[in-house]
């Protein structure tokens, strides 16, 4: 979803005590630590790849042949039936191709991501949220015939992009593609403590601002813990507004305190949710001349 279009609403979050794996400090590592070897090895100037991409999917085409350059092959779609945005991305001479998948624009978007109903996943044998299963497999129908089998493949998506995203990657995982990096900003969570331990060796990177609040949705409900509680899965990237960032080799956002929606109605600040902040702070950490103060 989009900052702006988020609709009124509440989430009121209270930190609780996060050990870090890593601390922001000095120069961003090229490699994540060894207790976490399927997250991806990216350095913030790779981030910064998937979050332009990621940032491009809310433009128009011209604006996202800006950034993918013009020798590749690309495929934008406006799936109507869903009201999400993907492109595919395929660019033989690197032997890599990308799906790259919109986060909410409208109230309709934003209603999914705050619905808790769990079911099977064809093909995946594990439980997911039924909003996102029913647009990823939208997005499914229009991207998986334009890949190539064999190409190394990217996966990136913001907010329920990010959510659609990571399904498509457990389809493409199962099929045999060679996924090699998925990269998720301010994703919602997608499935329980069962499709956790089963998708835990995807090479996911989840990237989240320190008060965004969607990470934290679905909150906790007693719905919501028919078929196990929601439950995120990946390493995760913590950016800060002090141009610092933590990693944790597990996720921690299920240390932070969720409350109603509606029970805070207009209190609610979107704007760490917005992509363009996102790809603002990834900027700053991906230049040369960057620093970090240590935290």
């Amino acid at each position: 979803m989009t900052g702006k279009a988020i609709p009124t609403a509440c989430i009121v979050v209270s930190l609780a005590v996060l050990p870090a794996a890593c601390r922001g400090g000095g120069a961003p590592s090229t490699t994540p630590p060894a207790s976490l070897p399927s997250a991806p090895p990216l350095d913030f100037t790779e981030v910064l790849d998937f979050a332009r991409r990621t940032a491009a999917v809310y433009q128009d085409e011209p604006a996202i042949r800006a950034v993918v350059g013009p020798e590749v092959l690309l495929t934008v779609s406006d799936l109507a039936r869903v009201d999400v945005r993907a492109f595919v991305e395929v660019d033989e001479g690197q032997r890599r191709q990308w799906v790259v998948v919109r986060g909410t624009a409208n109230l309709k978007n934003a209603e999914e991501d705050a619905e808790y109903a769990k079911v099977g996943a064809p093909g995946l044998d594990i439980m997911v949220h039924k909003g996102f299963l029913d647009d990823a497999q939208v997005v499914w129908s229009f991207a998986r015939p334009l890949l190539r089998p064999g190409l190394e493949t990217r996966v990136t998506g913001h907010s329920l992009g990010g959510a659609l995203a990571l399904l498509i990657a457990m389809r493409l995982h199962t099929e045999g593609f060679p996924v090699s990096r998925i990269v998720t900003f301010g994703q919602p969570k997608v499935t329980n403590e069962a499709g956790v331990h089963r998708f835990r060796d995807l090479p996911l990177l989840r990237i989240v601002n320190h008060d965004d609040p969607v990470p934290l949705l679905p909150w906790e409900t007693p719905g919501a813990a028919r078929e196990g509680l929601f439950r995120h899965l990946g390493a995760e990237l913590r950016l800060t507004d002090r141009g610092t960032w933590e990693f944790f080799t597990e996720p921690r956002a299920e240390g932070f305190l969720l409350t109603s929606f509606a029970a805070h109605v207009g209190r609610e600040n979107p704007l760490e949710h917005e992509m363009a902040r996102y790809l603002a702070k990834i900027e700053a950490l991906a230049a040369p001349a960057a620093t970090q103060a240590t935290r």
